[in-house]
């Protein structure tokens, strides 16, 4: 009966995954592929190679994507399989044809890591660590942080500061100037953007105290007029929903609310393309969540597999420059471009195997604590902080995503943090 019922599971999560996957197709057809010609954007070859590859790829994703929301860790297997995965099988061909063989090299260098991951899981110790702050001291000090940075950033704006969509990318390039990597201010915002406002989000819906709202997205309002950032405020709005969700013991069913907000951007996409022969749903949100990922790290596997001497398997990149700008203004040519791509490609490619096999440890060590407090604290806080590293693992470095996003330090607050007691919250 477990087995009829797995089955079940697997063959409706294919179904799901191969209509989003049409959709995806659908729209890069008609508009995103037209629309990014310019940056190399190609049309797909709907042939049986290609058609086999996708089965395949939707089959495999409909058995290891998790179908609940059980623990911190679901999160990532589900966001790394939905959004890195389930785009690279459909658009590997985005930047031009890949012979089979390279595919299956490519496409299984993506999937170990989550396979590892899952492994390292199933080893879970529990780890006890005695309560002393309470939740409420930790959301204060969160927002003093925000208020903090906010203040500070305004202090110091770019010269096109602005509310402006024209020019988002114009005062996000002006910001690497003010907002200098590695330094403590640089630190204070991504933190305050990527961390402690979407969590702030979190904590104000699971407790039903909507006013704190204000602050998160205070500082998204902060951050796009001084650089354009957009992303956040959608990961506020979703750690929103989360909270919601915690607070009526739903988190369990998450996945359906992606799948459903997912399907619903497709459809608005359909009735603006009908009527305008152009949909904003689909250049700002379609391309960014499932065509931009493939065609970075199609770029990615482009470079390190080609005759350049500037990567070697053993150490990565040769030269002296973060490999996401080598990616971004050397191998593809574009000023400025910071080609930011998954965790695990981004080590892989910026220190070779070693540094690929020590992500997946990283990132699985940081899984691996996260379920183990949640299960001995009851606390839905750590399921939030599992989307959150789970939403930068697949966009950005792993230590990037753990120490200047601010998620190393919201971990361990939460671990010292008293065991949650309240009754809004049920692991079910």
């Amino acid at each position: 009966m477990g087995n009829i019922r797995m089955l079940k599971g697997s063959t409706l999560n294919s179904l799901i995954v191969g209509v989003i996957g049409f959709f995806i197709l659908i729209s890069y057809g008609l508009q995103l592929q037209k629309d990014n010609e310019y940056i190399g954007y190609v049309n797909i070859n709907l042939d049986m190679p290609y058609l086999s590859r996708v089965v395949f790829g939707i089959i495999l994703l409909g058995i290891i994507l998790p179908k609940k929301i059980i623990r911190p860790s679901d999160f990532f297997a589900f966001l790394y399989g939905f959004f890195v995965l389930l785009p690279y099988v459909l658009l590997s061909s985005v930047r031009g044809e890949v012979p089979f063989a390279e595919f299956v090299v490519f496409f299984m260098t993506l999937v170990l890591p989550l396979l590892l991951i899952k492994l390292m899981i199933l080893t879970m110790p529990v780890i006890r660590v005695p309560g002393i702050l309470t939740q409420g001291s930790v959301i204060f000090v969160l927002c003093l942080f925000v208020a903090v940075g906010i203040m500070v950033a305004l202090s110091n704006p770019t010269p096109s500061a602005g509310f402006d969509f024209s020019n988002v990318y114009e005062r996000r390039l002006e910001g690497r100037d003010i907002f200098i990597s590695g330094s403590l201010f640089s630190y204070l915002s991504a933190a305050n953007i990527n961390g402690f406002s979407p969590f702030i989000a979190f904590w104000a819906c699971w407790k039903k105290k909507y006013w704190l709202l204000v602050v998160p997205i205070l500082c998204w309002l902060t951050f796009f007029y001084l650089l354009g950032v957009k992303a956040p405020l959608l990961f506020i709005c979703v750690a929103a929903l989360l909270g919601m969700a915690a607070n009526k013991a739903k988190i369990v069913s998450f996945i359906s609310y992606i799948y459903w907000l997912v399907m619903a951007a497709f459809c608005i996409f359909a009735i603006e393309y009908s009527l305008n022969g152009y949909s904003y749903v689909a250049d700002y949100f379609i391309r960014r969540s499932f065509a931009v990922p493939p065609w970075v790290m199609s770029s990615f596997f482009e470079f390190m597999s080609s005759d350049n001497t500037s990567w070697s398997l053993l150490n990565g990149a040769l030269e002296d420059k973060p490999i996401s700008l080598l990616i971004g203004e050397d191998f593809l040519g574009m000023d400025g471009l910071n080609a930011n791509t998954n965790a695990f490609i981004y080590s892989l490619g910026a220190g070779g195997i070693p540094l690929y096999f020590l992500t997946i440890a990283l990132v699985g060590v940081v899984f691996l604590i996260l379920d183990s407090a949640f299960s001995v604290k009851n606390n839905p806080s750590f399921i939030c902080l599992g989307f959150s590293y789970a939403i930068l693992v697949i966009e950005q470095a792993a230590t990037t995503a753990l120490l200047s996003s601010g998620i190393g330090m919201l971990i361990a607050l939460m671990i010292f943090s008293k065991r949650n007691m309240d009754s809004t919250y049920a692991a079910k």
